[in-house]
């Protein structure tokens, strides 16, 4: 049972590292952006260096399916292993389970 807690636990702060990764990311090519405009430099300056964020916030949300397919497949393992894995605390809404109020809504 407390192998299964932790492991759940682990899965959960990957998830929130991987997004909070993502985050950054959209933060730091905001920023990159709005420097550009306040600098009054040309709309190439820094294209090279906007277009690699861009790639590598491709790649973070490749890693971000991975761990999420990753999760489904540890709770299946856990289950056919009965090893128990709940957590305590508060849970997060999955796919399917929230009551009719998209996340994205609740952000915009």
């Amino acid at each position: 049972m407390h192998v299964g807690v932790r492991v759940a636990r682990q899965v959960r702060t990957a998830e929130h590292a991987v997004d909070q990764a993502m985050i950054e990311v959209c933060r730091l090519f905001q920023t990159a952006l709005e420097g550009r405009v306040e600098a009054r430099l040309a709309a190439e300056v820094g294209q090279d260096a906007l277009a690699n964020m861009v790639r590598g916030l491709s790649q973070l949300a490749e890693v971000r399916g991975a761990v999420i397919a990753s999760h489904g497949e540890l709770a299946q393992v856990a289950d056919e292993h009965q090893v128990g894995w709940y957590m305590d605390g508060p849970s997060e809404d999955k796919a399917g389970t929230t009551t009719g109020v998209a996340p994205f809504a609740i952000a915009a």
